[in-house]
């Protein structure tokens, strides 16, 4: 009796690496999220299909990539750490692993802000490829890629071409190559191809994120070409219209008509957001919840106007002198008081009592009352301050009851 064969693994066989899942598949590879054990950290392997060894353009592609991605040094590009093949003789490379996703996972529409860091990123990254004579191809959301800092950078140079190529115009299942949605007008006819083309794919790019679709929609690849070399630039939306005149030079039918490189570009996207101050924009504020943010923002003014009052009150009353306490100060006409012993003076023109023996009524005091001192304040018949703002007060919790 002879033991089961193990089950295949679904996963290829690289020593080092620890495969987890898969991340994604394409027409002639599959990435995969591993660990490098060496370093305990997680990686992308991109590993090429067993389908795609038998297609000796596709293999060709493949270790052109590698190559690509190997030459173009940039922060804006994904990198490679090693490349090899698997026990089966597959050719793999190893990149970091970008746990934030992609583009299009992300809804940038209403933060023109983010979209101008973005492709201003994107336009330095394809610069430099630019600048080995590489030209991408396939720029496109799914292709812009966040590290965890959340630095978009490009990736994906499986059909990126040099100037120097042939025009390698069609895959062997005879579609041109690139992503319809995205593709310059003589990319769609297969000619030959240079830096203006993947310019002309950053606009279609900033028209999606400006509005959340692509400016031409078809159910087949070739009608959509026809649209691109066809149809005018589509119409961008009310509020979005500062941004017409850079989506129509960056999308002109002829290549002469557009940008002149990336730096132009990115100049351009420069200019735009100095001169519109390009800022976030979120949703409109409903009118009502306005309303209620700026009573809490009276609340909590007239709360603190109270605090402060009625410290100002205790200490004024603290220093205030007590009333009761202090002798009042005699009128400024009296005179000074007499010494005890002596002789009290009788008016020489008051005159003696009728009859001696009835007992006199006391006399009516003729004292005048003494005025008030000369530095009194005035009576204040006006509310205090503390009062206003208790009034106000009341009137913030009256206007939420009512709302």
């Amino acid at each position: 009796m002879t033991p089961a064969d193990p089950p295949e693994s679904p996963y290829p066989s690289i020593p080092g690496y620890k495969f987890q899942r898969r991340l994604g598949k394409g027409g002639m590879a599959t990435v995969y999220l591993a660990t490098q054990q060496s370093l305990d950290r997680p990686v992308a392997i991109k590993v090429m299909e067993r389908e795609a060894l038998r297609d000796e353009v596709s293999k060709q592609r493949f270790e052109n990539e590698a190559r690509t991605i190997a030459r173009l040094a940039h922060p804006g590009i994904v990198g490679i750490h090693e490349v090899g093949r698997t026990d089966d003789g597959r050719m793999y490379y190893v990149m970091p692993y970008l746990a934030n996703g992609d583009l299009s996972k992300r809804d940038l529409t209403g933060d023109e802000a983010r979209i101008v860091d973005v492709l201003r990123e994107l336009l330095s990254a394809l610069g430099q490829a630019h600048t080995h004579g590489i030209v991408h191809r396939d720029v496109k959301r799914e292709n812009v890629l966040f590290d965890a800092g959340d630095r978009p950078q490009l990736t994906d140079f499986g059909i990126a071409t040099q100037r120097a190529d042939d025009t390698g115009r069609l895959t062997s299942q005879g579609m041109a190559l690139g992503s319809s949605g995205y593709m310059a007008p003589e990319q769609a006819r297969g000619v030959r191809v240079d830096a203006r083309a993947d310019l002309y794919s950053v606009g279609v790019l900033a028209f999606e994120l400006l509005t959340g679709h692509l400016p031409y929609q078809a159910d087949d690849a070739l009608a959509l070409a026809l649209m691109h070399s066809q149809d005018p630039v589509p119409r961008l939306p009310p509020g979005k219209q500062h941004w017409q005149a850079f989506i129509d030079r960056a999308m002109a039918k002829a290549p002469d008509d557009r940008f002149a490189d990336a730096a132009q570009m990115r100049e351009a996207l420069d200019r735009l957001a100095a001169d519109r101050r390009v800022a976030p924009v979120g949703p409109a504020m409903n009118p009502r919840l306005l309303l209620a943010g700026a009573a809490l923002l009276l609340l909590l003014v007239v709360g603190y106007a109270m605090h402060a009052f009625s410290a100002k009150d205790e200490v004024v009353a603290q220093s205030a002198p007590d009333a009761a306490t202090e002798p009042a100060a005699p009128p400024a006409d009296a005179p000074a008081d007499a010494p005890a012993d002596a002789p009290t003076e009788t008016p020489a023109d008051t005159p003696p009592p009728e009859n001696p023996d009835e007992p006199s009524s006391p006399p009516a005091d003729s004292t005048p009352a003494a005025p008030p001192p000369a530095n009194a304040p005035p009576p204040d018949t006006h509310p205090t301050l503390k009062q206003r703002a208790q009034n106000a007060k009341g009137k913030v919790k009256r206007w939420f009851k009512r709302h």
